[in-house]
C-alpha cells in the first residue's frame, strides 16, 4: 500500500487546479470564503462528511484502487479542526492538508472504497458535504487495540485540573481561549462532533485567543475528557559513526582519504579534539614549507578549522573561512569535500543572516550532493530559512524528515524543537505537545538552551486545555529565563490557567500583578479582559472592555474588548447597539474574529427583528432591509428572511414576502419548518397568484398543525382557492372544517357567508339562503355594533331572495339592511333595491314611495336610475286608466 504524504497530495495539486478553473466563477477571491469545521468518517455507508460555514466548488478524484481524493476549493480549515471516526476500522489512513491555490485536500485510504463512481452530495440547510465512497459494505465490530492512543478534545472553554500545591509558584499563563416552487428536502441527519488528535490545518490569520467564562464549564465530564497525548515514539534508529553534520568531514574509516602525512594526521587528531587554532597552525607550517603531498586534504581542512575556530560575531573571519573553502574547490573541484565545502559556505551565511544565499548552497547540496552524511544539517537549516521566510509547510515537512530520521543524528532534538513548533503554529496542538515532550525527555539540556522549548510546550499544554501542565511549564519558563520574550503575557496566560480550574483568587491576583508591572503591554490588556470576566455588573465591565477599545485601538485585542462589548448589549436586549459596536469590530480589524462577529450581529438582528413583528412595527424592519440587502445577503441564516418575509406579509407586499418567505423555506429541514413559516409561504403565495403550491402548503399547514391559530385563515383560503378552481366539494368541506374549529361568532357568520358561496355556484339557493340567514344571526347576536357587517349581510340575503323570487323576504331583508346602513350612497343603494323588491312584489304603492325618497337623495346615480323607476310607473299607470 502506498504511504499517503503531503508530498504525495501536492503530486496532483496541478490537475485539482485545472478541474477548478472549469468550474470556479470568474472574479472569485478570499473574502468571505466558506471555513471547514469538521470532518467525520461515518459508517454505514462508508462516506466522508464535510461540515463547512458555506458551500465550495468540490471536486472528488479516485486516485488509486482505494485511494479517493476530495478537493474543496476556495474554502479555509477552521482553528482546532476536527476530524471524527479515525479508529474506524475500514479506514486505512485519512490525510488533511491545504494547498496552493486554497484548496483543501482530504485524502481517504479505505478497504470499502470501491464504488466504481463516487458519489458526493451538498446538503444546503446544514453546509454539509457527503462523498459515499460505498453504499453496500456491512462493517465488522471494531477489534480493541492493544495500545489505544488517546483521543483528544477541541477546548472551547476552560477546563478545571489539579491545583499546584503552593500559591507562591503562581508566575504562569493568561491566554483567552481562542479565541419558484418550494419542494420538501430532508437532509441528513447532522454527524454528531467527534474529537480526533491528528487535524492538519492552515490558518489564514493567527487572532489571539478569546476569552471564555470559567462558570459555564462542567467541571467533572471536563476532567473525564482532557488526556495529555502520549510521547512521540520514534523509529527505530541506526546507529551511525556519523554525526550528520559538516563535522562529519574527520569522521569514518579514513577521512584523510589516504593522506600518511604526520602533520595533516597531527592536525587532524587536533580537530578531532576540537583545538582548532592549533590544527590550523600545522597546517599553515606545511602548507609554508611547500610540501607536495596531500594538499587537496590540507586546503579543505585548513578551511574548516578556520570556519570551526570563528566567533559568530566576526564577520571578517567568516567571509576569510569562505575563501578558504573557494580558494580549495578551485584548486580541486572534483573533491570528494565538496559537499562539506558548500554546507560550511551555506552555514557561514546563515550566520551572516544572508538567508538566500545560504539557501543556494543549502539546494545545491540537496540537488547534487543526495547521499552527503551531512544532510541532516542542511536540511535542518534549511528548515530555519523557510520557516523564517513563511514558507511553513515546507519548514514542516524539512523538520519532520529530520526528526524522524531512522539514522541516528545530530540534529534530533534540534529539528523535534522546529517540528513541535510548526505543528502548532499550524494548531496541531496534541501533535505537537507529544513532539516537544519527548524532546525534553530525551534531551534533558534542550530544556535550558532556548526558552521556545518551554513557551510553546505551555501553549501546547494550554489550548488542549491541560491547565496544570501548561501552568507548571509557564513557571519554569519564567523562573529559567526571566529575561523571556513577552513575560507579561505568560504571566498572564497563568491567571486563565487558574481561571480554567475556577481559583477566581488567584487568576485575580496574577492578572493585577500583570497590570502593575506592565501596563502597556498585551499581557496587560489580557489581564484587563481576565479580570472582567469576574466583575459583578456588565457596567464594570463595560468600562473595562471601553478602555482597551480607546487606549489600544490598533491592538488585536481591542477586536476581542469589542466582541464582549457586543455580547453584553446582546445580552441586554440592546440589539441596536450590539449591531454599531459589531460595524465598528469589522471596520477596524476587518478580518479580525470576522466569522464570530458576523454570527454575534446576526442573531443581534434576528432578536430585534422578532421584537419589532411582535410590536407591530414591521416597516422599521422593512426600512432596514431595504437599505441594508447586501449585508443580510451575506450573513445567511434562516430567521431573517423569516421575519423580513412576515414582515413585508403585514405590508401586503406580497411578491416581496414570497421571495424571503421561499428562501427560509429551503434554508429550514423539513421537520423544523415552524407553523408561521408554512401558513406565511402559503398566504403569500395565495395572495400573489401561486394557487397550485399555495394548496400544497396551507394544506400540508393545517393537518401539521391542527391546532395552530392561524387554521382557520388556512382553511378559508384553501376553501376559496377550490372555489375560484370549480372544485365545490372541497371547497365546502375547507369551509365546514373552519366553521368546525372557529369559536368566534363574527367569524363563524363570515364562513357561513363563504359557504352560502359555494351553494349560489350551484344555484342551489335555497340552502344559500338558509347559511345567509344564520350567517345574519351570527352577527347580530357578536357582541359589539356590528352595524356594516349586518348591513352588508341582509343586503346580500336580500339579493339571494330576490333572485328566487321571493320578493316578501326579499323586502324584509333590504328594510333591514336599510336600518343598518350609514351614508347616501349606502342608503340610496338599498332603498333602490327594496323598492325593486316591492315593485316585483307587486306592491307598487311601496315601490313608488321607496324610488321617490331615492330619487331625492344626493346621490345621482341611484336618484336618476329611481327617477327612470318612477316614470316607467307612470307611464304603466296611464296606459292602465286610459
Amino acid at each position: 500500500m502506498r504511504k499517503l504524504s503531503p508530498t504525495h497530495l501536492k503530486a496532483v495539486s496541478a490537475v485539482w487546479t485545472a478541474f477548478f478553473c472549469l468550474f470556479i466563477p470568474a472574479g472569485t477571491t478570499m473574502a468571505g470564503y466558506p471555513v471547514v469545521k469538521a470532518i467525520h468518517i461515518k459508517d454505514n455507508p462508508f462516506s466522508v462528511t464535510v461540515d463547512m460555514t458555506g458551500k465550495a466548488p468540490v471536486k472528488v478524484i479516485r486516485v488509486g484502487e482505494r485511494e479517493v481524493l476530495v478537493a474543496i476549493k476556495n474554502v479555509s480549515l477552521s482553528k482546532g479542526l476536527v476530524v471524527g471516526g479515525k479508529d474506524n476500522p475500514n479506514l486505512e489512513s485519512v490525510h488533511v492538508e491545504t494547498l496552493e491555490g486554497n484548496v483543501v485536500a482530504v485524502m481517504v485510504t479505505g478497504k470499502h472504497a470501491s464504488e466504481k463512481k463516487i458519489n458526493s452530495s451538498f446538503n444546503t440547510a446544514n453546509n454539509q458535504l457527503t462523498v459515499i465512497l460505498n453504499k453496500a459494505v456491512k462493517f465488522p465490530p471494531p477489534v480493541p487495540k492493544s495500545i489505544p492512543v488517546p483521543q483528544p478534545v477541541t477546548i472551547q472553554k476552560p477546563l478545571a485540573l489539579d491545583v499546584i500545591k503552593s500559591e507562591k509558584q503562581a508566575m504562569a499563563p493568561a491566554i483567552e481561549s481562542r479565541e419558484k416552487q418550494p419542494v420538501s428536502d430532508v437532509p441528513d441527519k447532522p454527524a454528531e462532533q467527534e474529537p480526533a488528535p491528528r487535524s492538519q490545518a492552515k490558518p489564514t490569520l493567527k487572532a489571539p485567543p478569546v476569552p471564555v467564562t470559567p462558570k459555564d464549564i462542567s467541571l467533572t465530564k471536563a476532567n473525564e475528557k482532557i488526556k495529555e497525548p502520549p510521547i512521540y515514539i520514534p523509529p527505530k534508529r541506526q546507529a551511525s559513526r556519523f554525526k550528520g553534520d559538516i563535522s562529519d568531514m574527520y569522521r569514518g574509516e579514513d577521512p584523510l582519504q589516504g593522506c600518511e602525512a604526520n602533520a595533516v594526521k597531527n592536525a587532524m587528531l587536533l580537530v578531532k579534539k576540537q583545538l582548532y587554532k592549533e590544527a590550523g597552525a600545522i597546517l599553515e607550517q606545511y602548507l609554508f614549507e611547500e610540501n607536495p603531498f596531500c594538499l587537496e586534504q590540507v586546503y579543505y581542512l585548513r578551511a574548516y578549522v578556520n570556519f570551526m575556530g570563528v566567533e559568530n560575531d566576526d564577520p571578517a573571519g567568516l567571509l576569510a573561512a569562505e575563501r578558504m573553502f573557494q580558494n580549495a574547490m578551485v584548486a580541486y573541484p572534483k573533491s570528494s569535500y565538496l559537499p562539506f565545502a558548500y554546507a560550511a559556505m551555506g552555514l557561514i551565511h546563515t550566520r551572516l543572516h544572508n538567508s538566500a544565499t545560504a539557501q543556494g548552497y543549502f539546494d545545491l547540496i540537496s540537488k547534487d550532493f543526495p547521499d552527503y552524511s551531512g544532510m541532516p544539517e542542511v536540511e535542518y537549516h534549511l528548515a530555519e530559512i523557510y520557516n523564517e521566510r513563511g514558507y511553513n509547510d515546507k519548514a514542516l515537512n524539512l523538520y519532520k524528515k529530520v526528526f524522524e530520521s531512522k539514522i541516528s543524528n545530530g540534529y534530533i532534538s534540534d529539528a523535534g524543537l522546529g517540528y513541535g513548533k510548526a505543528l502548532f503554529e499550524n494548531l496541531r496542538y496534541y501533535d505537537a505537545l507529544s513532539v516537544l515532550n519527548y524532546v525534553i525527555k530525551n534531551d534533558v539540556k534542550k530544556v535550558y538552551e532556548s526558552a521556545d522549548l518551554l513557551k510553546y510546550t505551555a501553549d501546547a499544554n494550554f489550548e488542549l486545555g491541560l491547565s496544570k501542565r501548561a501552568r507548571e511549564n509557564y513557571i519554569r519558563l519564567l523562573n529559567l529565563f526571566p529575561d523571556t520574550k513577552s513575560p507579561d503575557m505568560a504571566l498572564s496566560k497563568a491567571g486563565d490557567a487558574y481561571g480554567m480550574e475556577n481559583q477566581e483568587e488567584k487568576a485575580i491576583k496574577l492578572y493585577e500583578l500583570v497590570r502593575e508591572k506592565y501596563p502597556e503591554s498585551p499581557g496587560y490588556i489580557n489581564a484587563s479582559i481576565g479580570i472582567a470576566r469576574y466583575l459583578k455588573t456588565d457596567a464594570e465591565k463595560i468600562k473595562i472592555y471601553e478602555m482597551i477599545k480607546i487606549r489600544f485601538p490598533e491592538n488585536t485585542y481591542a477586536r476581542i474588548a469589542m466582541m464582549r462589548l457586543a455580547e453584553i448589549y446582546q445580552k441586554n436586549g440592546e440589539y441596536d447597539k450590539c449591531i454599531q459596536e459589531i460595524e465598528d469590530l469589522l471596520s477596524t480589524h476587518p478580518r479580525g474574529l470576522r466569522y464570530e462577529a458576523v454570527k454575534l450581529m446576526q442573531k443581534a438582528y434576528e432578536a430585534l427583528f422578532k421584537e419589532q413583528l411582535k410590536a407591530d412595527e414591521y416597516t422599521s424592519i422593512l426600512l432596514r432591509y431595504e437599505r441594508e440587502q447586501a449585508k443580510f445577503k451575506k450573513m445567511g441564516g434562516q430567521l431573517i428572511p423569516f421575519y423580513v418575509g412576515n414582515a413585508y406579509l403585514q405590508a401586503d407586499l406580497y411578491e416581496e414576502a414570497f421571495n424571503q418567505l421561499i428562501t427560509a423555506y429551503k434554508l429550514y429541514k423539513r421537520v423544523e419548518r415552524p407553523a408561521l413559516l408554512l401558513f406565511g409561504l402559503g398566504k403569500a403565495m395565495d395572495e400573489s397568484g401561486r394557487d397550485d403550491d399555495a394548496l400544497k402548503l396551507l394544506n400540508a399547514f393545517v393537518k401539521r398543525f391542527p391546532k395552530d391559530k392561524n387554521r382557520v385563515e388556512g382553511q378559508i383560503r384553501i376553501g376559496r382557492i377550490y372555489l375560484e378552481k370549480g372544485s365545490i366539494a372541497k371547497a365546502d368541506d375547507a369551509f365546514v372544517s373552519a366553521y368546525k374549529v372557529e369559536r368566534n361568532a363574527l367569524d363563524k357568520g363570515r364562513i357561513l357567508m363563504l359557504r352560502a358561496d359555494v351553494y349560489q355556484k350551484t344555484s342551489d339557493l335555497k340552502t344559500a339562503s338558509g347559511l345567509q340567514a344564520r350567517a345574519v344571526k351570527m352577527f347580530a347576536a357578536s357582541p359589539g355594533e356590528n352595524y356594516e357587517i349586518l348591513a352588508g349581510a341582509y343586503k346580500t340575503l336580500g339579493s339571494t331572495y330576490l333572485e328566487m323570487k321571493s320578493y316578501v323576504q326579499a323586502a324584509n331583508a333590504f328594510t333591514k339592511a336599510l336600518d343598518f346602513s350609514e351614508g347616501d350612497r349606502a342608503k340610496s343603494n338599498i332603498g333602490f333595491l327594496l323598492g325593486d323588491a316591492y315593485q316585483k312584489g307587486n306592491v307598487l304603492d311601496k315601490a313608488k314611495e321607496t324610488f321617490e325618497q331615492v330619487a331625492q337623495s344626493y346621490d345621482s346615480v341611484w336618484a336618476r336610475l329611481a327617477r327612470q323607476r318612477l316614470s316607467t310607473m307612470g307611464l304603466a299607470e296611464k296606459i292602465i286608466n286610459s
